[in-house]
């Protein structure tokens, strides 16, 4: 999850992502403006769509409407005149026999009292209708109704029942009903230019379907199943998507027929209309922006990764090789390299070609400096093997023993630094010696002037490789110098045992460097060196060590003698040294 993270981290930093990332946030308004405008335009259409689909509905139920309405006036009038009519029944069924002779569409008009029987009809004058469920309805709430009846008591047929309450000094007396038969709607529905129509209904208040274009008897299968019809009462015209019983989607309009009272449903074949499919349209009306959203992204991502990228990598591959080979290579000859980033290879060439110039001329200096620096070294050593030579020469011809050794010494001391600037000569690091060649050879010389015969010593050393500057090897060779001759001069051989010489050079933390020098006390075994106890050893030890900003340490056991110097090594100031 980590590594995953990291990839991810890392990626981010990348030129393209965040080339990328500011080319999304700046195309994102553009594209949530394309997507809200798109929306709103597609619902626009649907809104009209919809309103359109309402009109082709109303159009559609224009005939349902208007015999439903002229029932509803019919019984109106005659609730009117029901207050003359009644007082004549041989002469109210004369005049509503009229009546229904006058408007054929209407297979019933008469006056229901209160009690359920027919007082004053075109016909079934003195019938009991109290067991029907529209007197029951009209009884307790009255108010006017549209109702059916599958099987008209009078009749004898399928029939639409408008119903209007009568009222005598608020008291409920009774009602008024308008028959009209099944026959009379739709009867001009496929001339009404609605051929996607699948079914037109008309339900009443309570819900229940009074007529249908397709049959009463398969109405219920394209009824919507997630929508109950009393919902439409009182609301406004609406049109929506559900599915029927049969698992088919199906488009609904409701309209008013007459308010709160009949509501005309007309069902629509899904596919034809374009609201229908609202979700699908406004997917792709998101996904539309968003692939051209990517589309740029993806164009952009390219550009740069061709553009700028790819010349980028290659310009630092060409660095790292100018780096590991201080080869210059050429550039790869691409025309969609745009000319800022030529210009910047161009000046990274100059820069290149200026640095191989400088590091010719520095090489040629420092060549020329070293060869100076070189041959001082060597005329140095030189001079001082000539001092050395007359110090040869002047302790072959005195006599004086003392004054023998005295020069001696000096010689000696005079090789230690001769043998500095040698190494100084000879070594391919300039101005750096190494310490522990240096100690060896300075050692072994004067362990061989000093005893000739080495195999009466039992002799070890360890030297560790130290590396250190002109400024602290001549007094570290110098300190050594004294360290073993002075051991050298005190070293003795215990009883029945031979004497026994330890040097060592060792690193200690990362900046320390350890010349220990530990010898065997006893019977002397140097007879030519002479026994004085001047302490100049000693003493030039202590400046040489104080010169290197060490310390001193001696430690004096039993049959031994050891003495140690620690130093640290200085850093290489160059501005200093200059």
């Amino acid at each position: 999850m980590n590594t995953l993270f990291q990839r991810l981290r890392n990626q981010s930093e990348t030129l393209p992502f965040r080339i990328a990332a500011l080319l999304a946030l700046a195309l994102l308004p553009i594209g949530l403006i394309s997507v809200t405008q798109t929306v709103l335009l597609i619902r626009e259409s649907d809104n009209r769509t919809k309103a359109s689909l309402l009109a082709l509905t109303s159009e559609a139920a224009a005939g349902e409407e208007a015999h439903i309405r002229t029932a509803f006036g019919a019984a109106g009038a005659i609730e009117a005149l029901l207050p003359v009519l009644r007082n004549n029944p041989e002469g109210c069924a004369v005049q509503l026999q009229q009546f229904l002779r006058s408007y054929p569409a209407f297979s019933f008009a008469g006056y229901v009292d209160g009690d359920g029987v027919v007082q004053c009809a075109s016909a079934g004058i003195g019938k009991d209708l109290s067991a029907l469920s529209l007197f029951s309805l009209m009884r307790d709430t009255p108010v006017p109704r549209v109702t059916i009846n599958r099987n008209g008591p009078i009749s004898g047929t399928s029939v639409l029942i408008v119903s209007v309450p009568v009222m005598e000094r608020g008291q409920y007396a009774g009602y008024v009903a308008v028959s009209l038969p099944h026959r009379v709607f739709f009867g001009d529905i496929e001339e009404a230019s609605v051929r996607s129509l699948v079914n037109l209904i008309t339900f009443n208040a309570d819900g229940q379907v009074m007529t249908s274009s397709e049959g009463l008897d398969e109405v219920v299968s394209e009824l919507p199943i997630n929508r109950d019809l009393k919902e439409f009462v009182g609301n406004p015209e609406t049109a929506f998507i559900d599915t029927t019983a049969n698992g088919l989607l199906r488009v609904y309009s409701v309209v008013p027929v007459v308010p709160n009272v009949a509501y005309a449903m007309g069902i629509w074949q899904y596919e034809q209309h374009s609201f229908v499919t609202e979700n699908i349209k406004i997917t792709n009306s998101v996904l539309f922006p968003v692939a051209m959203w990517l589309a740029c992204l993806g164009v952009a991502f390219f550009a740069v990764q061709r553009m700028v990228i790819r010349p980028t990598r290659n310009l630092r591959a060409r660095m790292l090789l100018f780096m590991r080979t201080r080869r210059i290579s050429p550039p790869r000859n691409d025309g969609s390299v745009p000319i800022e980033i030529r210009e910047i290879d161009e000046t990274w060439k100059m820069m290149a070609e200026s640095v191989l110039q400088d590091e010719a001329e520095l090489h040629n200096s420092l060549h020329e400096k070293t060869i100076l620096v070189k041959e001082v070294h060597h005329r140095v050593k030189n001079n001082l093997q000539l001092i050395a030579s007359i110090l040869s020469m002047k302790i072959r011809k005195t006599q004086n023993m003392e004054v023998r050794h005295s020069l001696q010494e000096v010689h000696r001391r005079v090789m230690s630094i001769s043998r500095v600037h040698q190494k100084l000569y000879e070594t391919t690091t300039e101005e750096r010696v190494r310490a522990d060649e240096l100690l060896r050879t300075i050692v072994e010389q004067i362990k061989s002037s000093a005893l000739p015969d080495a195999r009466a010593l039992q002799y070890s050393e360890a030297f560790e490789p130290v590396v250190m500057y002109p400024d602290q090897g001549v007094p570290l060779s110098l300190a050594a110098s004294e360290m073993v001759m002075n051991a050298l001069k005190y070293m003795g051989a215990p009883a029945g045992e031979k004497p026994w010489l330890e040097i060592s050079l060792t690193r200690e933390g990362e900046n320390d460097v350890v010349f220990e020098v530990a010898n065997s006390v006893g019977n002397k075994v140097c007879r030519d060196v002479p026994d004085t106890e001047t302490g100049l050893g000693d003493k030039l030890i202590a400046a040489f060590v104080q010169q290197m900003e060490g310390v001193v340490e001696t430690q004096e056991e039993e049959g031994v003698y050891r003495i140690r110097i620690r130093i640290p090594i200085a850093d290489f100031q160059e501005e200093a040294r200059q």
